[in-house]
């Protein structure tokens, strides 16, 4: 079953990111229009300030000139007008802000990050497999956050700057048209100019955080592997790998926001030079009675008041190239292609049943691995895949367990191809125990629960016991209320496999897969554990990679495997009779294991 149609990050163009994001926002977009038209409010606010202080000025220069006294009533009165204006922006402003800090943090950022999540979940294991763990916390962290800091910069600067703009503009051109033509004159050139430098910023600021993304992944491996780095003496390369990678990206941070810097400067210096424009022809009209003082105050103030939205807007168009480059990041993800789901047929009162019809599958299109596998496997028999490394022994698992799809052929459980029951379903009737243990931040009586949330404590406590961990268990400070730490360093590798084990048989299903289920523990404790498996898989059908051919030699079935296709099958006494692949496999490793022992 193939997966949907995945857009890729590097097509994404600005006009559909930007499309993308306004969908995004139409879930809050009562609260956009909402603070746009405050913005509006404060945009009138502020615009009539610079208009009563004209009118002031005029009042009080007309006092001076023709030395009367000033009237002190409509003096105070606009000076109390003037102060209301001012304070009123200040409050309007102060609830923009809080309104826009709550909704976008938690409506916008937060519905981004759960939808990636959910998304995530959506995904093929391949997604998992080629994609590292710190770059995706890097895209749901900083590249989400990125895009709720837009959705400020839009209301707060864009809309509030256009705004401005348009008014500015038309109450100029009231007071006087001449004097409007000189600020207007300036503005398409100082927009292209922007558009153009921010243009170039996008690249380099879309390098910043694909490298952004790999410090992360880096800082990731870093942690999770921190004994391994030590013992190995790896930290000094380690460091300089970190420290090469945060070179790049300051290089592309700088070179980035040295553009986008620019940008706001620049417009600065043009506006200023229209203000000096307008202050030099003001004077000489007023010098010729042509224009009255307070006008020219009024028009020098909104012509001050013209220059900033542009270099906000020309700030905005600057911090558009993060967003874009962080969205590519984030819609990258949430555009991933998901494998299809259908769910025609469902699994009921399941036996255990399994037959895989010349299955064909390959990681990748020119390298095949499995190739015609057929087996047809009854309901509780003990299977065990051999083979050596990279035969294709854990595929089988990854196929069995729907993680991938075959290229061609069938699997079945009970006669039920599982590519027409949901993927929970199928995994739903089987139990792991892996090689590779997986335990999560929790108490010990929570980890082993896992496998069955209903089990009460004399199901776990039994659990424990089959898997022989009760007493270790009850030797702990606090028993199973223990809490094991995130990396589960707090207890041994062959403990967590033992839990892992618990949890197993806890889970009560039809059919189980064990990887090498005994690698981790002493040869007593592993004696001890076959014996608790072989009780725990009788009357199952049970799936065991096992690599230590001396536990299997009791399977129903044994699978030898080799590029992947199975090129002998029996049970250990035949297979060793036939004194083919098997029996030299098995020999090699008795051999090394008597030699080890004399050693």
């Amino acid at each position: 079953m193939k997966a949907k149609k995945q857009t890729d990050k590097n097509e994404m163009s600005v006009g559909y990111i930007i499309k993308r994001i306004l969908k995004d926002l139409s879930h809050i977009k009562g609260y956009l229009i909402l603070s746009t038209f405050l913005s509006l409010i404060t945009v009138v606010l502020s615009l009539a300030g610079p208009y009563v202080l004209g009118k002031l000025t005029d009042e009080v220069y007309n006092a001076w000139i023709n030395k009367t006294p000033v009237d002190k009533t409509n003096f105070v009165s606009a000076v109390i007008i003037l102060g209301g204006i001012y304070v009123a922006i200040a409050v309007t402003s102060i609830i923009i802000m809080k309104m826009m800090n709550n909704v976008v943090s938690r409506r916008f950022t937060c519905d981004l990050r759960v939808r990636m999540s959910a998304k995530i979940k959506k995904l093929p294991v391949s997604f998992a497999d080629n994609t590292p763990i710190g770059e995706i916390i890097s895209r749901m962290t900083d590249d989400v956050s990125v895009l709720g800091t837009t959705v400020h910069i839009v209301i707060d600067t864009l809309i509030n700057g256009v705004l401005k703009l348009v008014c500015i503009a038309v109450i100029i051109f009231i007071l006087n048209p001449l004097l409007a033509a000189i600020v207007v004159v300036f503005v398409p050139f100082s927009v292209v100019l922007a558009a153009k430098m921010a243009g170039k910023s996008e690249k380099h600021f879309t390098s910043a955080r694909d490298i952004n993304g790999k410090i992360s992944s880096h800082v990731e491996e870093n942690c999770t592997g921190f004994d391994t780095v030590k013992a190995f003496g790896l930290a000094d390369r380690q460091n300089q790998i970190h420290a090469g990678l945060s070179g790049e990206y300051k290089i592309k941070c700088r070179q980035g926001n040295y553009l986008s810097g620019m940008v706001q400067p620049i417009i600065a210096f043009v506006d200023n030079v229209a203000y000096i424009a307008i202050c030099l022809l003001g004077g000489y009209l007023a010098s010729t009675s042509r224009m009255d003082v307070g006008i020219i105050v009024s028009f020098a103030l909104y012509a001050k008041n013209f220059s900033m939205p542009l270099e906000s807007i020309a700030y905005g168009f600057g911090t558009m190239q993060k967003t874009i480059a962080s969205a590519r990041r984030v819609y990258g993800i949430l555009d991933s292609g998901e494998m299809a789901e259908t769910e025609s047929e469902h699994l009921t009162n399941v036996k255990g049943n399994v037959t895989f019809e010349k299955v064909n599958f390959s990681y990748k299109k020119d390298t095949p691995l499995i190739q015609e596998f057929s087996v047809d496997i009854m309901t509780g028999q003990k299977v065990a895949i051999v083979g050596p490394t990279g035969a294709g022994k854990t595929t089988l698992v990854n196929l069995l367990m729907r993680f991938y799809e075959p290229d061609s052929g069938c699997i079945r459980i009970d006669g039920v191809d599982i590519t027409k029951v949901g993927r929970e379903e199928v995994r739903n009737q089987f139990a792991m125990v892996l090689q590779d243990t997986w335990l999560f931040s929790g108490t010990v009586y929570q980890n082993i629960a896992y496998g069955n949330p209903d089990a009460t404590f004399e199901d776990v406590k039994r659990a424990a016991e089959y898997a022989h961990i009760d007493y270790f268990i009850e030797t702990l400070e606090k028993g199973y209320d223990t809490m094991i730490n995130e990396e589960s360093s707090n207890i041994s590798s062959g403990q967590k496999q033992l839990l892992t084990i618990a949890r197993a048989y806890l889970s009560g299903r039809k059919m189980l897969i064990l990887d090498e289920a005994t690698s981790n523990v002493d040869t007593r404790t592993e004696i001890l554990i076959q014996h608790t498996m072989d009780k725990l898989m009788k009357g199952k059908t049970s799936f065991v990679i096992a690599h230590r051919l001396s536990t299997i030699v009791n399977a129903d079935i044994i699978l030898v495997i080799n590029d992947g296709q199975i090129v002998e099958q029996g049970t250990h006494s035949q297979l060793l009779e036939k004194g083919g692949f098997y029996s030299e496999i098995y020999y090699s490793q008795y051999e090394a294991y008597n030699n080890g022992n004399g050693a």
